[in-house]
């Protein structure tokens, strides 16, 4: 980006899906097809705010936070920083990040720089208080719940919630123009995940890395930048690199693991440490803990025709939490009514699936997999309180 400016507003719209929205972008600014660094949202945040991959930046989960030794946005010294003030969406994303100020985009003075959270695709579809961001009448398990046996409903309201959550970005930028703000602003809008409706009998983000939960979209905006959606493949840890390119301050973040607008990348790797907030039945739960405990992990690598995915992990307790899926949660009538529950065995429990036409073969995948992960350090846990898990298990998270 041949241009300087003073500020940088990162707004990222929850679960949208790449298809969902790019062509409106592709009006707007320099619109890219995005990897997502893992299917579940603090995971995402942490390489979008740190330009790290999740095994360098260690954030798997909303009990973690970013290690001392790591940068991110929040640390430019220069500018006024801050998150949204609005919406308990942004309350964990926050707790990550050592609580930076909250402020709204009416309240944000030059120079800053802002990251804003909004309900986007996330569950209840279309079910938000847009004057607060909270749930209006359902949390997003009874959403599911509701609408797992209806998957025309539940892309309908999909769809219609992903459209008024743009309309809400769209405003924001009329915001920004009336104030004076368009000129000297870096606009990035993204999106930390996609969104399962109804395939492969699952509907969510965090249990599947498929094309519809990986691929999101990322647009540049600012008056110097030609809209187009011809711009080649991005990877969420490329936004901070690009960031501090186009800023007149120059941040150094240190160690990042993206490019600058995504130059050369041809590849992208996505992450997901199935974490477990609330507990499961009495009897599943000792066999759980009998068989070495719940450790999940997915791994995957996308280029912009398709991936592979691994799941790794123990098979018999991976068929335990599944089988608790299909008893306790909106999941196992959603398999129910899809008839899917062979199918949607087979991507949760370990193994290998492959997605789309991607231009390289599982065994190059598994290589450069372990080869990212060759740098992994130890993580370290922080305790999560009974309110924040009892929001968790509300938002459809096991």
């Amino acid at each position: 980006m041949d241009f300087d400016v003073e500020n940088v507003l990162i707004y990222v719209d929850d679960a949208v899906r790449y298809n969902a929205i790019n062509d409106d972008l592709a009006k707007l600014g320099q619109t890219h097809k995005t990897v997502a660094a893992s299917t579940h949202t603090p995971t995402s945040f942490g390489s979008l705010l740190t330009g790290l991959l999740p095994p360098n930046n260690n954030i798997h989960s909303f009990k973690h936070s970013v290690p001392v030794n790591v940068r991110s946005v929040f640390d430019i010294e220069s500018h006024g920083v801050s998150i949204a003030a609005q919406g308990g969406m942004n309350n964990s994303i926050a707790e990550m990040f050592a609580n930076p100020p909250r402020k709204s985009i009416n309240d944000i003075e030059p120079p800053f720089v802002h990251v804003a959270r909004r309900p986007g695709g996330h569950a209840p579809y279309n079910g938000f208080d847009w004057d607060d961001y909270e749930y209006r009448s359902e949390t997003a398990l009874e959403y599911l719940w509701r609408v797992s046996s209806d998957p025309h409903t539940a892309r309908e309201d999909y769809y219609n919630g992903v459209d008024r959550s743009f309309e809400e970005f769209k405003s924001v930028l009329q915001t920004l123009e009336r104030r004076g703000l368009r000129e000297d602003t870096l606009v990035i809008y993204t999106s930390d995940h996609g969104e399962v409706l109804g395939e492969y009998g699952y509907f969510g983000h965090t249990h599947l890395a498929t094309p519809e939960v990986v691929y999101v979209p990322t647009s540049f905006i600012h008056p110097d930048l030609a809209p187009s959606d011809e711009n080649g493949l991005l990877h969420h840890v490329d936004i901070l690199p690009t960031v501090a390119s186009a800023m007149s301050s120059k941040p150094d973040f240190g160690r990042v693991d993206g490019n600058r607008e995504g130059e050369g990348r041809t590849t992208g790797y996505t992450h997901l440490n199935h974490i477990r907030y609330g507990s499961l039945p009495g009897p599943i739960e000792k066999v759980v803990s009998l068989t070495g405990g719940f450790e999940r992990t997915i791994k995957s690598l996308w280029d912009e025709h398709g991936g592979h995915t691994f799941v790794d992990g123990h098979k018999t307790t991976s068929s335990i939490i599944y089988l608790a899926l299909l008893l306790q949660k909106p999941f196992g009538r959603q398999v129910f009514h899809n008839k899917k529950i062979r199918d949607s065995y087979r991507r949760f429990t370990p193994g290998h699936q492959s997605y789309g036409n991607p231009q390289f073969t599982a065994e190059e995948a598994r290589a450069d997999i372990a080869a990212i992960l060759s740098g992994e350090s130890e993580e370290e846990v922080r305790d999560i309180d009974e309110s924040t898990t009892e929001q968790l298990e509300n938002m459809g998270y096991l």
